[in-house]
């Protein structure tokens, strides 16, 4: 027979019943959030991928997330017969930014491959420009359409891949001949000054056509000439594939 306990003792027991649960639960909550923090620590320190492209510059500023070995659509726009499109060739990387810059904002994300702008009808496809080794920032992965812009003689698509740089945004130029369908990239020529892209600003107005002729608002800055500030107007040769300044 065990000794009768009283109702004084009883209430001690169950004191230190309670008392030694506690310690156990609290224990264990001490346990489960230092594994939680350990698993936090080890994930925050896992290393991002290593750039398998040339080294520059941005790179210092972006951590790469993810590689596509597909050949990924950055940019679409239909038009009346085929379909403009920008592509990686293979190799994709994507990250975002991890510092703001006058290149985008801290979460920017970030695509760097070899990309390919084709002009699709049906299963044919016609290249009209490469870009290797190409690294632009955009806010979000939403695809990148082209600007439409309608000359009396062609339509003119442009592809402004990077968003921002501080000093303005470069487009690529395509045209689509009206007459013959043919479809290639225009060059711009300004003052002797030949290039693939058209500077323009990152501010509105955007390029324009009025009375058949490209108006351009370039990009302004503290030191920018008030000559240099002016409304550009550039003049289609379609024939010479080019859009001229006057």
């Amino acid at each position: 027979m065990y000794p009768a306990v009283n109702e004084s003792e009883r209430v001690t027991i169950n004191k230190l019943i309670l008392q030694v649960a506690s310690s156990v639960l609290a224990f264990s909550l001490l346990v489960a959030c230092n594994h939680q923090q350990i698993n936090s620590s080890t994930q925050e320190q896992k290393p991002s991928e290593v750039s398998l492209f040339p080294k520059n510059d941005l790179m210092d500023s972006i951590v790469i997330d993810a590689v596509n070995e597909d050949k990924s659509i950055r940019a679409e726009q239909q038009t009346e017969k085929g379909t403009l499109l920008m592509i990686a060739k293979g190799r994709e990387e994507l990250g975002h930014l991890v510092v703001s810059s006058t290149m985008g904002q801290e979460g920017d994300q970030t695509f760097q491959s070899n990309y390919s702008i084709i002009y699709r009808q049906g299963d044919q496809d016609k290249v009209l420009m490469e870009l290797p080794n190409y690294l632009f920032f955009r806010p979000s992965s939403k695809k990148i359409s082209f600007e439409k812009l309608i000359f009396k003689e062609a339509e003119v698509y442009i592809l402004t891949p990077q968003y921002q740089t501080g000093h303005g945004v470069e487009g690529y130029i395509f045209a689509i001949d009206k007459q013959n369908e043919d479809v290639f990239p225009l060059e711009m020529v300004n003052k002797e000054q030949v290039s693939k892209t058209l500077l323009y600003s990152e501010a509105e107005p955007l390029p324009s056509i009025e009375n058949n002729i490209l108006v351009v608002h370039p990009p302004v800055g503290a030191g920018t000439q008030e000559a240099d500030a002016k409304d550009i107007f550039y003049k289609l040769e379609l024939h010479n594939k080019r859009l001229v300044a006057e």
